[in-house]
């Protein structure tokens, strides 16, 4: 059963990391971190318990749209947990000594990730202020705890009946019981399988129709954030991850909630496949061929919506395997970002490109019969992203030709892709990577390389994340394009610097925290 929050409270360290973090004082509370794990030989699962229940309570926001002048206006999903369970997985990938450096990022952050509600009305500083132009100074006050915690919940007296209430609370937007009877099923472990299964679909399939000519949207963040709990529970432990599930749970209810374009592709299932393709997860087996990947993807770049879904019904109807279909429209993904050189505009494919990881990380993992559906709810958000950019032709070919790093060395090209991702200079980095995967050098000595520099930026979680998204679907990609997707993380990283100018976290953990 997972501790109350009450237990975490009592915690030697929680009080100090609650201060850090009231007081917004981001180096103290990363320090904090370090030595529970470091002076007090504490796992980082067991300090993570704690720093999530430490912030937990100021991480809510009541809505995720706000009206200014009669206008939509869009209030951000909170992004300090996709920054905690991202830094887990991508630790693995760095070099030994800087393995706690993303999550000392990830951390860092969280004291200007506080009440973004407030923040956007520059009522409360933090990064959103920042980022919006507002010099907010220093309140008497503290965040505004907007959903409170709650007890468990149980209604109904089978697991099929407790499961079905929770998926009806959370898509009819009732945060308290949505909440509360997540709160009851995770305390069951034997329905914690179906628990991490059905949070994951219902973010899934909260995803808006379309982001063309909207500025208000919700960018897929419901299935980031059912990832980052899930991925989280299992790394702190699921008893210990009542910090977890408060920070994150009760956003899964908050609106605005979009299931029109999943209605859409159950209707269309209804009349492709006499069971709404639910047999499809057995009998489809075949790959695409070659040819397939490539026609696909450019019709996901090119074509509409109903040309997309008829090629997809298509495929699933000639046998084509579901997972091979999910790979190639994550390389469709991956054209979203290879093909933009505007960098606002990296938003736009650096989402799709994340919520397509999502998709194909559930559909790896789950048995459901669902899992043609989420393939079209995949292909929408990338054809639709596509259309709303006009990224209908590909352009790195003619930039990789402007530059020639013939003969050289790859470990020189390492560091001059360093060098050119923190310069933001996109051409150059994408041209520098391209360079040293075509020369067969050791795919792990780059990855450690790009996972290092995503570790080098401050204050945007999706850096991080796009970096561990491109490396997990490159090492499950069945595909022969695939080194692509090794691509997208470089050229994201050099594209969007949406908080460009912090370094502090980095210098820190150079001059104290690392051990050499």
């Amino acid at each position: 059963m997972p501790l109350e929050l009450a237990t975490l409270r009592n915690d030697k360290a929680f009080d100090a990391l609650t201060a850090a973090i009231l007081d917004r004082d981001q180096p103290r509370t990363a320090d904090l971190f370090y030595k529970m794990v470091t002076d007090e030989g504490r796992s980082v699962g067991d300090a993570l318990s704690v720093v999530t229940a430490a912030e937990a309570p100021f991480v809510q926001v009541p809505n995720h749209f706000n009206v200014k002048d009669g206008q939509l206006v869009l209030v951000n999903n909170d992004h300090t947990i996709l920054g905690l369970r991202t830094s887990a997985d991508l630790t693995p990938y760095l070099p030994e000594q800087y393995r706690l450096l993303p999550m000392l990022q990830s951390v860092w952050y969280i004291p200007a990730g506080l009440d973004i509600w407030n923040q956007l009305l520059g009522k409360y500083p933090g990064r959103y202020a920042t980022m919006k132009g507002m010099n907010v100074p220093p309140p008497d006050y503290g965040p505004v705890v907007w959903n409170q915690d709650v007890a468990p919940i149980r209604e109904g007296g089978t697991l099929d009946e407790r499961l079905n209430a929770h998926m009806l609370a959370t898509m009819g937007g009732q945060v308290e019981r949505s909440y509360g009877m997540f709160l009851d099923l995770a305390a069951d472990e034997s329905a914690r399988d179906r628990l991490r299964d059905q949070l994951l679909f219902l973010g899934l399939i909260d995803v808006q129709d379309t982001i063309v000519g909207r500025k208000a949207r919700n960018t897929g963040h419901k299935a980031l954030r059912a990832r980052a709990i899930v991925g989280l529970a299992d790394y702190v432990g699921w008893e210990r991850a009542q910090g977890v599930f408060y920070t994150g749970v009760p956003d899964m209810a908050v609106g605005p909630l979009y299931y029109s374009l999943y209605d859409h592709i159950c209707v269309h299932l209804t009349n492709a496949f006499p069971d709404l393709g639910k047999s499809l997860v057995e009998t489809n087996q075949t790959p695409l061929a070659p040819r397939e990947v490539e026609a696909f993807i450019d019709m996901l770049m090119t074509g509409d919506q109903d040309t997309v879904f008829g090629q997809l019904t298509e495929h699933l109807t000639n046998g084509k395997s579901i997972r091979s279909l999910g790979d190639t429209i994550q390389l469709g993904a991956a054209e979203l970002i290879l093909r933009n050189t505007v960098p606002r505009s990296f938003t736009d494919g650096q989402h799709p490109f994340d919520y397509c990881n999502t998709g194909n990380f559930w559909i790896r993992t789950s048995g459901s019969p669902y899992q043609p559906r989420i393939l079209y709810m995949m292909a929408n958000f990338v054809n639709d992203s596509a259309r709303s950019n006009k990224w209908s032709k590909s352009v790195i070919e003619s930039e990789l030709a402007s530059f020639d790093f013939a003969n050289r060395d790859p470990g020189s090209l390492l560091i001059e892709l360093d060098e050119a991702i923190l310069a933001f200079d996109i051409a150059r980095s994408t041209a520098v990577a391209n360079a040293y995967l075509q020369s067969g050098a050791d795919r792990k000595k780059y990855m450690a390389t790009v996972a290092l520099v995503a570790s080098k930026f401050q204050d945007d979680p999706h850096n991080q994340k796009i970096t561990h998204s491109a490396f997990q679907e490159y090492e499950n990609n069945s595909t022969h394009l695939k080194d692509r997707l090794l691509l997208v993380a470089v050229r994201q990283l050099a594209g969007w610097p949406k908080m460009p100018g912090g370094r502090d976290c980095y210098a820190r953990f150079e001059k104290e925290w690392i051990r050499h």
